[in-house]
């Protein structure tokens, strides 16, 4: 299986000197992450956070965390180390962390970042006011220095899925992020639908692969094998994304509601293929399938619960909505949250203050049209940290984790 490839070409082992760590050494670049020429790892075993762990700050900045050496009071030695983002350029500095009880807690107050192991095996970070957060894998530091490309940073393995979708004459290959929980299963499938990309003026979006790593793992750790599929012409997906644009192209998603329900007709045919085929794994049992989705995905959840309603056991539907409420046709989102049909199953609809395309009245609007047809609707409204846009609640998991396993621990 492949990892999540971000960026397809493959970045050479180089030695760089940057400015801002807490040494003027040569560093080595994994990805677009620094680390320094000397790292090491000899931190006893015992230890659950020994080694190299690597993954991402809320699913887009790439992170390596080095507990280098424990010494016998629990004083780690570590790097951390960044890539790129909206505020310069990657960094690493050492610092010493405190083992407290479940914890690693970086000793630097003004950076008091702090890590656990999950019950899958992974480590979450937490970033100081809950504000960001990070899921992280252990890898071996030889051969991740051996082949230091963007691969490392990807929790799920990138897979393709056969489907039976034509196109032009051809077959569809769908790419899918998968997730595979401890145990050789085979496991209940959970399948996390990827949302829009804001306005649909940008085709350079169209290629990023959307995944959710808290989500994966949370699941993960409930005995779900969690799949995100993504659908034509995204990600690494065959096909033309066409899921309800205008006219001309150029200018992105359609609020008319003659374009933008065909939109959805379509994003509902590539759910129900990746279903299909994720249904032939091997690890995948013949239970009932979990479905979730974000945004736009939210709506696909609902949507695919509504057309099988005998072959799904619930719906996580975080902000889920079709066409922003301030510019779409009013009865676009309403028809489509009607699709839910004669779904029985429970569906939990996570929203958050402030949502620029959905406000909360919005939505419960929307999930009363849900209501009428006699769905089991339940609805958790957040309020993210500082002025967030509350579209974003799925990264902010201390949010809504608790509520999540509440509601898988409630399914039939």
């Amino acid at each position: 299986m492949l990892k999540i490839v971000a960026h397809l070409v493959r970045i050479p082992a180089v030695l760089i000197v940057l400015a801002g760590t807490s040494s003027a050494q040569d560093s080595v670049l994994v990805g677009d992450v620094p680390l320094p020429a000397d790292a090491v790892m000899s931190a006893p075993e015992e230890w659950a956070f020994s080694g190299v762990w690597a993954g991402q700050w809320d699913n887009r900045r790439n992170h390596i965390l080095v507990v280098e050496r424990v010494d016998d009071e629990g004083v780690a030695d570590v790097v951390y180390a960044v890539g790129t983002d909206e505020n310069g350029r990657g960094r690493w500095f050492r610092s010493k962390a405190r083992i407290e009880d479940d914890s690693l807690v970086l000793a630097d107050d003004h950076f008091p970042a702090r890590y656990l192991i999950s019950a899958t095996g992974r480590m979450r970070g937490f970033y100081p006011n809950n504000k960001h957060f990070a899921i992280l894998e252990r890898q071996e530091l030889s051969a991740l220095l051996a082949s230091p490309d963007e691969s490392w940073f990807s929790v799920g393995d990138l897979e393709f899925l056969e489907t039976d979708l034509v196109e032009d004459g051809r077959g569809i290959r769908l790419a899918v992020v998968v997730y595979r929980p401890k145990g050789e299963g085979p496991f209940p499938l959970a399948i996390i639908h990827h949302g829009s990309t804001g306005s649909g003026k940008y085709p350079r979006e169209f290629k990023w692969i959307w995944t959710y790593d808290w989500l994966a793992d949370v699941l993960n750790a409930n005995g779900w094998l969690v799949a995100s599929p993504q659908r034509r012409g995204r990600g690494r997906s065959d096909g033309l994304y066409d899921e309800g644009f205008a006219e001309d192209r150029s200018q992105g998603y359609s609020p008319k509601a003659e374009l933008a329900l065909p939109g959805a007709d379509r994003a509902l045919a590539d759910a129900n293929a990746a279903l299909s085929a994720l249904r032939q794994r091997p690890d995948v049992d013949g239970g009932k399938t979990l479905l979730g989705g974000i945004s736009r995905g939210g709506v696909v959840a609902i949507m695919q619960a509504g057309h099988d309603p005998q072959n799904f056991v619930g719906v996580i539907n975080f902000v889920g909505g079709w066409v922003s409420e301030r510019r779409g046709d009013p009865e676009i989102n309403p028809a489509l949250f009607r699709r839910i049909g004669a779904f029985g199953g429970p569906v939990l609809s996570i929203y958050g203050e402030g949502d620029t395309y959905y406000s909360v009245e919005h939505s419960k609007s929307n999930l009363a049209e849900m209501e009428a047809l006699g769905a089991d609707s339940q609805l958790h409204v957040v309020k993210l940290p500082g002025y967030l846009d509350g579209h974003w609640a799925m990264y902010v998991p201390s949010l809504w984790e608790e509520v999540v396993i509440e509601f898988l621990g409630n399914l039939d």
